[in-house]
């Protein structure tokens, strides 16, 4: 992704916007920032497309455990063990972050 790409409205730790725009970063303390603004924080910038591949892969194996579980023929594939750790890692980070505001 290119500098200019990182918005801090394209990443998700953008919370509680407006309808201008205007939001809050858990990294920028205090600081109210808008959303078509560079990113400030670029090294905890993750992207909200991301966040969504990072969801989907926890929602497919917890789809693959379930099916498993009930015998059932498996019809979603297993994520990989690298792709599920690194979900794994950024929804902790995720709860961690939010859970200090």
């Amino acid at each position: 992704m290119k500098k200019e790409d990182k918005c801090c409205g394209e990443c998700c730790w953008m919370y509680a916007e407006d309808i201008y725009g205007f939001g809050a970063c858990p990294f920028l303390f205090g600081e109210v920032v808008q959303c078509n603004r560079s990113c400030k924080s670029e090294e905890n910038f993750v992207s909200k497309k991301e966040m969504r591949h990072h969801m989907a892969v926890l929602l497919l194996y917890k789809r693959w455990i379930y099916d498993r579980r009930l015998h059932r023929p498996l019809v979603h594939r297993k994520p990989e063990y690298n792709e599920i750790e690194r979900a794994v890692k950024f929804s902790y980070r995720y709860m961690k972050v939010f859970s200090n505001l």
